[in-house]
């Protein structure tokens, strides 16, 4: 199969597509954008991006893109976020004077590193792939990179600290997008957001309420700007259940004769 996801190789996007299909033939693309327009343009079977992190919340490209792009999402993969320190070679008792992380990375490690390092130089980078690119091509016994494991497994960095993130609990979800929708299998969560269009009293409360008479489970409900004037957003709206199961189909037929909807994408549950 052939899958688009983010680049380079080594990221936990990387680990995602493995857990997805250790037999794909990936294409690493530059953005999330390059990532569904692959998929889009047939250059791609699926692709799989980030949507959520258990810690700084959700993917706003992610979510922009599913709203621009007509694919829908097809499943959910969830891999535990474990930072890693690695060095260059073997290890050595240099002193580590600079550290390449990306900015989330970091801030997920910086209590961490504030005790055991702390003056060390943070040298930022686009991704936990990159970082490892630069740390190999430093050729410096004293500089490290926060990476996957699998980073350091692909350019031969050597890990002298595991799991250094400061939340042990540290997982995000990927989705996998598609141009074909898949068949419900009775333990199933759907995807929806719903632009109000107007904003009035009780607009929330009169939308959540089609769900709860129902008896559907809302697993998150967020607010995102609709990139248009200020104060006017959408909802990203997830839930369990399948679009094509009765009462589902009930509430979404009831809320798209008030609000302009889009169903993302009805998808086995992973959790």
């Amino acid at each position: 199969m052939n899958v688009a996801t983010l680049g380079p190789k080594g990221t936990f996007s990387h680990e995602a597509v493995l857990a997805y299909d250790k037999d794909a033939a990936i294409s690493f693309e530059r953005t999330i954008w390059d990532v569904f327009d692959a998929v889009d343009q047939n250059k791609a079977e699926v692709g799989i991006v980030p949507l959520e992190n258990s810690l700084s919340g959700s993917v706003g490209i992610t979510v922009d893109a599913l709203m621009r792009f007509h694919l829908h999402i097809i499943k959910e993969v969830v891999i535990p976020i474990k930072h890693n320190l690695a060095v260059e070679g073997e290890e050595s008792n240099e002193e580590i004077t600079g550290v390449y992380t990306h900015p989330i990375t970091y801030a997920q490690s910086y209590l961490y590193l504030h005790r055991h390092y702390p003056n060390v130089a943070v040298i930022e980078t686009t991704s936990n792939g990159d970082s490892a690119v630069r740390l190999k091509r430093s050729c410096r016994k004293d500089r490290a990179a926060i990476v996957p494991q699998l980073a350091a497994e692909l350019y031969g960095l050597t890990i002298i600290r595991r799991n250094i993130q400061d939340n042990k609990v540290n997982m995000t979800k990927f989705i996998v997008v598609a141009k074909e929708e898949v068949a419900r299998t009775g333990n199933d969560r759907t995807s929806i957001a719903i632009y109000p269009q107007a904003d009035k009293p009780g607009l929330l409360y009169n939308l959540l309420g089609e769900f709860a008479r129902r008896k559907i489970n809302l697993t998150k409900i967020e607010s995102v700007p609709s990139k248009g004037k200020l104060g006017d957003y959408i909802f990203y709206i997830e839930f369990q259940g399948h679009k094509d199961e009765q009462n589902v189909a009930s509430a979404l037929k009831t809320i798209e004769q008030h609000f302009f909807m889009k169903i993302l994408g009805s998808y086995p549950r992973s959790y």
